[in-house]
């Protein structure tokens, strides 16, 4: 039995999944991936190992005896018995599941085949103890699909709205002699930091801008330190994203269309 306990590790853990599940959900999702892996490594192994039928006498059952069992806790815990979808569900949960398992290394490899039934009857046990899925699988997956769409067609419409967009750092406005500010800052700026700007797309901004909040001397070392920044057409804030959350907006914009160098002059890419 002490062969199953990488099993129990690999139920017990909690690789990343589609981001539409509970860590519950999770949890019953490896139990249910385990399971079918378990009973198609018992299959195998029958089917590999059986031994040669006699004449006229009755046929040796092969496989997993459990099977029935196993269809019953899916429909039950998951609501479906598609296994196949189940396996694509992640890929990632599949195989490194079934990169643990304990195989019999060979037909007489008694132990091994017993370890291997120890584990797959812990896999069914959890299974039977795990909380069922909110929704059919796939309807997850529909789901998050629907939802990824919508969030890439919210970024598309957003680039598509805004004059310009920069890629921007967080710098002191002291960087800036008097003149440099009286020419890029409003009168009314207060804030001692500001942004400089790096490259964009759509039109050019000024090399640098006020920021779009206020950052006290205080919080500088908590504030995120690069954005992504979509003006308007008149040089207002539509939106500013910290840069380590605008991955999937960059992807969009892909290559900068003008930046400037470290002269402050201008180019066009």
């Amino acid at each position: 039995m002490h062969k199953a306990l990488p099993l129990i590790i690999a139920l017990t853990a909690t690789p990343a999944i589609a981001n539409s599940y509970s860590n519950s959900e999770k949890r019953t999702l490896q139990a249910a991936v385990s399971s079918v892996l378990h009973s198609a490594e018992i299959t195998r192994y029958h089917q590999q190992c059986k031994e040669p039928v006699e004449e006229n006498s009755d046929p040796i059952a092969t496989g997993d005896k459990d099977y029935a069992r196993l269809l019953d806790l899916l429909q039950q815990k998951v609501h479906s018995q598609n296994i196949e979808q189940l396996l694509a569900a992640d890929p990632r949960i599949t195989q490194s599941i079934g990169s643990k398992i304990v195989k019999p290394e060979n037909c007489q490899d008694a132990k091994g085949l017993q370890a291997l039934l120890d584990s797959y009857e812990v896999a069914l046990f959890s299974l039977d103890l795990a909380f069922a899925l909110e929704r059919p699988i796939g309807q997850k997956a529909y789901t998050a699909k629907s939802r990824s769409n919508a969030e890439q067609n919210d970024i598309q419409q957003l680039i598509a709205r805004s004059h310009a967009i920069a890629l921007v750092n967080v710098v002191d406005k002291q960087q800036l002699n008097a003149v440099q500010q009286a020419n890029y800052l409003h009168p009314d700026y207060a804030g001692r930091y500001v942004f400089k700007v790096q490259h964009g797309w759509h039109g050019n901004v000024s090399q640098f801008l006020g920021m779009h909040i206020y950052v006290a001397d205080k919080d500088i070392d908590k504030t995120t330190k690069q954005w992504l920044i979509f003006l308007d057409k008149n040089g207002h804030f539509i939106k500013a994203i910290p840069a380590y959350k605008a991955g999937d907006h960059l992807k969009k914009l892909q290559q900068a269309e003008w930046r400037y160098d470290v002269h402050g002059n201008l180019h066009r890419n």
